[in-house]
């Protein structure tokens, strides 16, 4: 089981992965548009493209993960 200070760290690391594809994001000036996933920068699937979505699957799924470790009840 996680204690305070794992958590703590999941959320500082969610933190920086968050300021980081924002700057991606900024600078890129839409060079790498919604091909790319803005947390890794890996490819997204066309059909994820075509339906609006950011991030990869495997992003997406950890996005979700660390949301529900942090949700308020």
């Amino acid at each position: 089981m996680a204690d305070e200070i794992d958590l703590a760290n999941d959320l500082i690391d969610n933190e920086v992965s968050r300021a980081l594809s924002k700057m991606r994001q900024n600078t890129s000036s839409g060079a790498m548009g919604s091909k790319f996933c803005l947390e890794c920068g890996d490819d997204i699937p066309e059909g994820r493209q075509l339906l609006g979505f950011k991030l990869c699957v495997p992003c997406a799924e950890e996005s979700e993960r660390k949301k529900s470790l942090f949700a308020d009840y």
